[in-house]
């Protein structure tokens, strides 16, 4: 148990930065919503299964997500990160990621397929009345295959990336945005459809360097703690006061319940006993929690399951 625990503290704990730096990190597991924030569907996108856990899959016709949030609002510096799987198959352009306050600020990530044969990454950053495309298409990547893809800016400068290593430079002057939305397989009016899986997007209010970008690799160890996962939710995450755990037994076993800190110490038992096989709430209450984050962890015979819970000052 402590060996599962000690693997899914140090992967949370690469996606979540200091506390002085906002990051948001979203899995694209669902249809419902995605960072806690609500999403309009188009089409018929399909909840997957694949090898970094689960994906949602859009057809490259008429499926996309519209997140009712930008990620971007704030940030003076930036590093945006996405894992997606592009299939073979699709259009020439595609866009599977835009950003956007208004059509004078928007931020892109395209691809462009080259004959079903490769393709070539796209980045774009309209801010005011400048603007910047880096694009070059003797840069290639293999169809079918997870892929991390990464565009930082800071002075000015903006640089692309796939799994990690550097591929274009362009200047370009990006003015803060504080409000808009983020569309997610398709661009927002409805256009450049992407046919593919995604499986995560993170920005960061910081240049990150490479080395600690995220990599496809890093989910295949959550992947596989997947398997025995329990069924369990957070209804309210970051709570003020107080949250319900809702979690279900298939059967009968010893139950443990326990909050840890992000660095791994464990904050306080929640419980610890037996339960019968059913449908249970606990409450969970600030009263002996400092604000910050906290990772909650049940355990139940060889099933288990982890949520990020925030709690706010």
């Amino acid at each position: 148990m402590k060996k599962s625990v000690s693997l899914i503290i140090m992967l949370l704990t690469f996606y979540i930065s200091s506390a002085q730096i906002k990051t948001v990190f979203w899995r694209v597991d669902n249809l419902t919503q995605i960072g806690g924030k609500s999403v309009t569907v188009s089409g018929s996108p399909k909840v997957i299964q694949t090898e970094l856990g689960t994906a949602v899959e859009f057809d490259g016709i008429k499926d996309g997500l519209l997140v009712n949030d930008n990620p971007m609002n704030g940030a003076t510096e930036f590093t945006i990160e996405m894992i997606l799987k592009p299939y073979s198959g699709g259009a020439v352009e595609q866009r599977y990621l835009h950003f956007q306050q208004d059509d004078n600020n928007r931020i892109l990530a395209e691809l462009r397929n080259n004959n079903n044969l490769n393709w070539s990454l796209d980045t774009f950053i309209k801010s005011g009345t400048s603007n910047q495309t880096l694009l070059d298409y003797s840069l290639v990547h293999s169809m079918n295959n997870w892929v991390h893809i990464a565009l930082t800016y800071k002075n000015g400068v903006m640089t692309s990336f796939v799994n990690g290593i550097q591929e274009l430079v362009g200047v370009v002057s990006y003015q803060v945005v504080n409000s808009g939305q983020t569309s997610l397989g398709v661009r927002m009016n409805q256009v450049a459809w992407f046919k593919g899986a995604i499986h995560s997007v993170k920005v960061t209010h910081e240049v990150l360097n490479p080395s600690n970008f995220m990599k496809t690799t890093d989910f295949l160890g959550l992947q596989n703690l997947e398997k025995n996962q329990l069924t369990s939710q957070i209804s309210t995450n970051p709570m003020v006061t107080s949250t319900f755990l809702k979690y279900q037994l298939e059967e009968s076993s010893n139950v443990s319940i326990k909050l840890f800190t992000i660095q791994g110490k464990e904050a306080i038992s929640l419980f610890d006993g037996y339960k019968n096989a059913g449908h249970y709430e606990l409450e969970i209450n600030r009263d002996y929690l400092k604000a910050g984050m906290y990772l909650v962890v049940i355990h139940s015979g060889n099933k288990k399951s982890v949520h990020k819970l925030i709690i706010n000052p």
